[in-house]
């Protein structure tokens, strides 16, 4: 028997999840709610089996219902899970689940005392190539690891689209890559140090960079920002996970196609080319459906408690960058002129769908 499930907010994630939805046998798309009526349409079109409402009312109440996603804006999340849970239904989320802080950590308690199963989209985790080098180290090929360096820069979501409810980017994108550290680390946050910039004058920073360590002694460092190359003639980025240890190490890159593993161990060397896999919604449905069926919880689900830890760990490095000299850099003209090209941009990096673009 398929699953029904309600998928809340249309936008660019939401239609993510109605392909992978759609595509997995394991669920039927009941309901897909959104405030907006130009999303309403097109969810009519894309999904003629969905009931397609403004109200999420009936969502929560229809008892067919086992599972909602929500793909609305962080601010909206908090009230959508507590209905959720009260209503009985599982929930996916896009992360992070509430904004701010102490709401996360609320939520947290809740859905851990909880007779449902939760998880929220840390999509890393789920990723084959993050698999595959934590397996070199759990094999021990690259010796104890000391040191790991992650870098994410693309020319992606400019400041002012419309994610204020999520964060500057480093926490709206950033908290991805605190959470791979952490997952890699298999310790917690000790000590951190943080530069920042505010690209075009912006009032938070655009681009950040953290170094520090972890209780068990691992250092990192962490760059992310979507600063990189926004108005250049052809647009690329710069993606990697490096992680050194004391006999080896192994390193990982990505067109957004093609992801690559390079693997220098004490007794293999090895070069591995695989489809990068997107944001992996495909893996998590399907975790969330065997935990479903089984009625036990997948240990592959990123929780709750993933998400606020590495949510709050990343506005603490934020707050860090602003208590050390934080440059504005760059002007209002050049950030307006952002806007205007990513206005007209048909294939770019972190586009919002048109009728979502409020710059």
């Amino acid at each position: 028997m398929k699953i029904p499930v309600g998928l809340i907010g249309f936008g660019r994630m939401g239609r993510y999840y109605l392909s992978e939805l759609q595509r997995n046998g394991a669920y039927e798309v009941a309901y897909i709610c959104d405030v907006d009526e130009s999303c309403r349409a097109l969810a009519r079109r894309m999904a003629p089996e969905a009931e397609v409402v403004e109200d999420d009312s009936r969502l929560y109440a229809d008892e067919r219902v086992r599972a909602v996603v929500l793909c609305a804006m962080a601010d909206s999340r908090p009230g959508q899970i507590r209905r959720a849970i009260a209503a009985g239904k599982h929930v996916i989320a896009e992360k992070p689940i509430a904004d701010t802080v102490g709401c996360e950590w609320e939520l947290v308690r809740l859905v851990e005392a909880a007779p449902v199963f939760t998880t929220v989209n840390m999509y890393l985790q789920n990723a084959w190539y993050h698999s595959v080098m934590r397996d070199a180290i759990d094999r021990g090929e690259l010796g104890e690891l000391a040191i790991m360096r992650i870098c994410h820069m693309t020319p992606g979501l400019a400041p002012g689209e419309g994610h204020e409810a999520e964060g500057p980017s480093f926490h709206d994108c950033g908290m991805h890559y605190v959470n791979l550290a952490r997952w890699y680390a298999r310790s917690e946050y000790k000590t951190w140090h943080a530069q920042g910039v505010r690209m075009w004058s912006w009032k938070d920073p655009w681009w950040l960079q953290v170094h520090g360590t972890f209780e068990n002694g691992i250092v990192y460092d962490i760059t992310q920002g979507f600063v990189y190359g926004q108005l250049s003639q052809q647009q690329t980025h710069n993606s990697y996970v490096e992680l050194i240890g004391t006999k080896g190490f192994c390193r990982m890159t990505h067109d957004f196609k093609t992801a690559v593993v390079d693997i220098h161990g004490v007794s293999e060397t090895r070069h591995i080319e695989r489809p990068f896999g997107g944001k992996n919604i495909d893996r998590l449905i399907e975790e969330m459906a065997d935990s479903i069926r089984t009625g036990r919880r997948n240990p592959l689900m990123p929780t709750f408690r993933d998400s606020a830890i590495a949510s709050e760990n990343a506005w603490r490095m934020l707050d860090d960058a602003r208590q050390h000299d934080l440059p504005a850099i760059g002007t209002r003209e050049e950030l307006e002129e952002i806007w205007e090209h990513r206005r007209n941009l048909k294939d770019g990096y972190g586009l919002l769908p048109r009728n979502n673009r409020n710059v």
